[in-house]
């Protein structure tokens, strides 16, 4: 069928119409007024569509968490021919008891920031990799003691990474890594050589308090890597399943990314 040139309206997109008879074409017309009578609805959904990744500054690639690289160089055309650049052991295997390292699971989401591959370990180790080499820049232990029994196993599945755009650019801590804690912590970190931040809480950390008196000290736990809105960073709870019906809630926590200030919770 002979395509005309003619759009059908220059408010829709470019879609071009063959000549058919009269009533099918008013149809046609009709459907698509349906599907984009609300081009500014669109525009707007398009323009706060969070941008693809380039680098991975989030724990989900991109502030909408879309998982998504729009880098090309790895194919299903070449992915056959790759081989391993570097290995980077955490020596947890080597430096902690057999029966600790059952409780575990080694779940982290590496952040490619600041020149560096950043990740946590089960213990909440944060550990900062030369990306090329992978030879480590800095690691920080936060000293989780290994007798909690935490109810979800030892783990961190990430970190955030968050920039003080109001400090200057050579301050302290004005690039920060942010990360709950098994033992109910948040802490924050200088990205560029994991110093804690003394202004964020007491040295660089803030304590949860659960509401309630815990079970055992692993019925509480943060395992998953925080989110950063604006200057604000938030925390989720993780809790012991099927163990009481008055167990800690399930709360949502909100803190100041500068100072640690509580800023706001809910209770699910």
């Amino acid at each position: 069928m002979p395509i005309n040139t003619e759009a059908c309206d220059p408010l829709m997109p470019t879609l071009y119409y063959a000549p058919v008879e009269a009533k099918l074409r008013r149809l046609f017309i009709r459907t698509l007024n349906r599907v984009f009578r609300m081009p500014a609805l669109w525009l707007a959904a398009a323009l706060f569509a969070p941008a693809p990744a380039s680098a991975w500054e989030h724990w989900g690639g991109d502030r909408g968490g879309s998982r998504f690289s729009p880098l090309n160089q790895i194919t299903p055309d070449n992915v056959g021919n790759l081989v391993r650049a570097w290995e980077f052991r955490t020596g947890d295997l080597d430096a902690r008891a057999p029966e600790v390292m059952k409780r575990t699971k080694f779940q982290a989401t590496p952040l490619l920031v600041e020149d560096s591959l950043i990740f946590c370990s089960p213990f909440n180790e944060v550990i900062a990799l030369d990306p090329g080499s992978g030879v480590q820049k800095w690691r920080y232990d936060p000293k989780i003691s290994t007798a909690q029994r935490p109810a979800n196993r030892y783990n961190c599945r990430g970190v955030a990474y968050w920039v003080d755009d109001k400090a200057p650019a050579t301050a302290a801590c004005r690039a920060r890594i942010l990360m709950g804690t098994n033992d109910a912590r948040v802490i924050a970190l200088d990205a560029r050589n994991g110093t804690p931040c003394a202004d964020f809480g007491a040295n660089g950390e803030i304590r949860i308090e659960t509401g309630m008196p815990l079970d055992w000290p692993g019925e509480f736990q943060i395992t998953s890597a925080p989110v950063i809105v604006r200057d604000t960073v938030i925390v989720g709870s993780a809790i012991a399943d099927n163990r009481r019906v008055e167990a800690p809630p399930g709360t949502v926590r909100a803190f100041d990314a500068r100072t640690g200030r509580s800023r706001w919770s809910f209770d699910p």
